[in-house]
Parts: C-alpha cells; sequence; structure tokens
C-alpha cells in the first residue's frame, strides 16, 4: 500500500507539472481579469516551485536511505493548505477546470492528499525502525 500510495504522489505531480507547462504554454487559460491573470501566473509559479523542490529533495532523501519523515509531512501540510485555500478562496479568480489534464488534477486532487496523508504517517513508522 506505501509503494501505491508514494507511485499516485508521483503521478499527480507529474499532472501538476504537465498541467504548468500548459498553462504557461497554452494561451487557453486565460482569467477574466488581468489581476487574475497575475494571480495565476505567480500562483502556479510558486506552487510549481514547491512540487519540484519537494519532488527532489524527497527523491534525494530516499535515495540516500536517510530519513524523510520530517520532509513528507512538511509537504502533506502544505499540500492541505493549498487545497484548503485553492477552496475557499481561490476557486473561482482561476479558471474553471475545462481541459482534460486540468480535470484530471482537479479529480485526483483527493485521491493524492490521502495518499500523500498515508505517507506521511507510513514514513514516520518506517523512520523510526
Amino acid at each position: 500500500m506505501y509503494k501505491l500510495s508514494v507511485s499516485i504522489c508521483f503521478l499527480f505531480a507529474s499532472l501538476v507539472i504537465a498541467l504548468f507547462t500548459l498553462i504557461i504554454s497554452d494561451g487557453s487559460f486565460e482569467p477574466t481579469t488581468d489581476q487574475g491573470a497575475t494571480l495565476v501566473q505567480d500562483l502556479t509559479a510558486v506552487r510549481i516551485w514547491i512540487v519540484v523542490a519537494g519532488l527532489a529533495f524527497y527523491s534525494w532523501k530516499s535515495a540516500t536511505n536517510q530519513p524523510s519523515a520530517v520532509v513528507v509531512a512538511v509537504l502533506t501540510a502544505i499540500a492541505w493548505i493549498m487545497f484548503l485555500e485553492d477552496y475557499m478562496v481561490l476557486d473561482s479568480v482561476l479558471f474553471i477546470a475545462s481541459h482534460p489534464l486540468a480535470q484530471a488534477v482537479v479529480f485526483t486532487r483527493p485521491i493524492f492528499l490521502v495518499a500523500l496523508t498515508y505517507v506521511a504517517f507510513k514514513q514516520w513508522e518506517i523512520d523510526l525502525r
């Protein structure tokens, strides 16, 4: 179950990176206001750096067999905060998920959050052995 959850997390990160690439390269994700456009660019840039840095740091810790429970716990907290922020504040400002890739990200996000939370708890158990 642990390896499946880690795979789900990596799959979701890949979807987010692909969506970010699409948003940057495609003009079809234009919000209706200039303020919305600036917000989308700023948020996606910050979030993609968090995703890439988290992936790189977790992968490096795993590859060198170092404890990574703290890293996963911090990434889990950030992921939940970003989810709540998106759901409560930014939902109407960003874009409606009409593109299939955006729909895939929206649909798999709750699955990713559950899998990441499971990985965080399991990683503490693994690191304590």
